[in-house]
């Protein structure tokens, strides 16, 4: 699973994709982007997601690897107010975007130098929003259009295609009126038919609002107010963080990290909340493996079987699934071993069906 971060140039996507990504002062040039620029070309790499549940099993197991969950990140080309581009340039950009299951939308709330941006824009972080929503609406919205022109000229529809036909030519209006397709009211069905399009506004957002280190102290920044509105009117997740400072802070040595945290008043570090909101938007969940070896989490979309998270792990374990030993982790935490969980009847076994949850410890038996 892949998220992109966009924002409008300038934004500081670049230094949020880096802290994303766990990419230190080492690890990039310069200073890791923030700077008023913008990247021209995309950039994938791996985050990984904090759990504090897998930190537990390591200290517990003690193994000689631990494995945490990731998803695939990329950092990609500012959207521009004005337009991101044009011909193949714009293509490419938008092509690629369709390949992502997730957006962060990367809000900026203070001002930078004059000059910096092609254009002139006020801080609004609403605005900020619905400018980035407009440009993915746009895109949805030539796709829409270009299938209706072919299935309008088509001699000879199929039941499927008029179908096709008349739902396109339903959501058509309120995508020109400027909406987003996961405000329509689709139902499943209607959405399950869509996915072949990939389009841009079925996708989930996770909004980051990105503030300067004397708002983030003040806890305020022009604008918070409607946008405070704007997030719980829209029902959107949100981190507030500054970039800047978690940035500095990630490029001090490890003992100086706490202090810092402490001096700003922060318990956790935002982007990790980042991370498990985004693997959430994304609906994912993690089970664990355990062991003197290694201690893992594997992520699986939620709703997965316990035979279908064998494959996870090797599909030879999938084909030869006999049954699942399970224990949630919390149930392992509050009894402190699988034999104390087992006498509690804690320790269960589950068949192929078995609808795995967010936290289980699950040892695989199947036959070779």
């Amino acid at each position: 699973m892949r998220a992109a971060v966009v924002g409008l140039p300038a934004s500081g996507k670049t230094t949020l994709f880096n802290l994303l990504t766990g990419s230190t002062w080492n690890d990039v040039s310069g200073n890791g982007g923030f700077s008023p620029g913008n990247t021209t070309e995309m950039e994938l790499r791996m985050a990984k997601v904090p759990d504090e549940r897998i930190s537990y099993l390591s200290d517990f197991y003690k193994p000689k690897k631990t494995t945490h969950a990731q998803i695939e990140v990329s950092d990609v080309p500012g959207i521009s107010p004005s337009g991101n581009g044009a011909g193949a340039e714009m293509t490419r950009f938008l092509s690629y975007l369709r390949t992502v299951d997730a957006f962060v939308y990367l809000v900026r709330t203070f001002q930078i130098a004059q000059g910096a941006l092609p254009v002139d824009y006020k801080i609004d972080p609403v605005d900020e929003v619905e400018t980035l929503n407009l440009s993915l609406v746009l895109a949805d919205l030539e796709v829409v259009e270009n299938r209706l022109e072919r299935l309008k000229n088509s001699k000879k529809m199929s039941d499927f295609e008029r179908e096709e036909l008349k739902l396109l030519e339903a959501v058509h209006p309120r995508l020109a009126d400027g909406m987003r397709l996961d405000l329509l009211g689709l139902t499943p069905e209607q959405v399950e038919s869509l996915k072949g399009y990939a389009f841009l506004t079925l996708k989930p957002v996770v909004l980051v609002g990105n503030l300067s280190e004397d708002q983030f102290l003040a806890h305020d920044y022009p604008g918070r107010k409607g946008f405070s509105d704007y997030i719980a009117e829209n029902n959107l997740p949100v981190v507030e963080l500054s970039a800047k400072i978690e940035w500095e802070i990630l490029g001090l040595p490890g003992e100086d990290r706490q202090v810092f945290l402490k001096e700003y008043g922060i318990e956790q570090p935002a982007i990790a909340q980042l991370s498990r909101m985004l693997y959430e938007a994304l609906g994912l969940i993690s089970f664990f493996t355990v062991g003197e070896d290694e201690v893992k989490a594997w992520s699986i979309p939620q709703g997965t079987s316990a035979k279908n998270a064998a494959g996870a792990i090797h599909s030879d374990i999938q084909k030869g699934f006999i049954r699942a030993e399970v224990i949630s982790c919390e149930d392992f935490k509050e009894t402190g071993s699988t034999s104390a969980a087992r006498a509690k009847g804690l320790y269960r076994l589950e068949g192929k069906d078995y609808v795995v949850q967010d936290g289980d410890i699950i040892t695989f038996r199947f036959s070779k």
